[in-house]
């Protein structure tokens, strides 16, 4: 049985279906740098590093006139989080209504309703992620801006 085990494995190695992409990238980032973050997110906009009410590290910053802000989740003692999640949101009453029609059509940011932030995307770095990745999530929320912005025009 472990001779099988061990062919086996050699197989897939061999064939490329086990590919250990880490090895390739030695850059995974497996907990969001607030300063790191706070660098990313200057190339946007404008962008400062703050705490959050409960002290965990907070980036506020704007894009296009819109104000967002990175919070930092899973922290031990305000260090080494676990997860960033984008925010934005405004003050006028946002209806289920609303939320459910702006999910059904956007995939990464996801919509809530009621007062306040409304427009949420989570980042996990658990596992580690890589930089490239990590700045994909920033283009991605820069790109969401223009639509939420004309969603909320529109409403």
């Amino acid at each position: 049985m472990r001779s099988f085990s061990l062919l086996l494995s050699a197989g897939l190695i061999s064939t490329g279906a086990v590919s250990v992409a880490w090895a390739d990238n030695p850059e995974i980032i497996t907990a969001p740098d607030p300063n790191a973050i706070l660098d990313i997110a200057k190339g946007y906009g404008s962008a400062k590093l703050d705490k959050d009410d409960g002290g965990d590290p907070m980036v506020s910053g704007r894009l296009e006139g819109m104000k967002y802000v990175i919070y930092f989740y899973g922290c031990e003692n305000h260090e080494k989080c676990k997860s960033i999640q984008f925010s934005s949101g405004y003050t006028d009453a946002f209806t289920v209504e609303q939320a459910n029609e702006w999910n059904k059509k956007f995939r990464w940011v996801k919509a809530f309703s009621g007062d306040g932030s409304n427009f949420k995307m989570d980042v996990s770095f658990i596992g580690g992620i890589t930089k490239a990745n990590l700045e994909e999530d920033f283009s991605n929320w820069d790109s969401m801006t223009t639509n939420i912005k004309d969603f909320i025009n529109q409403k």
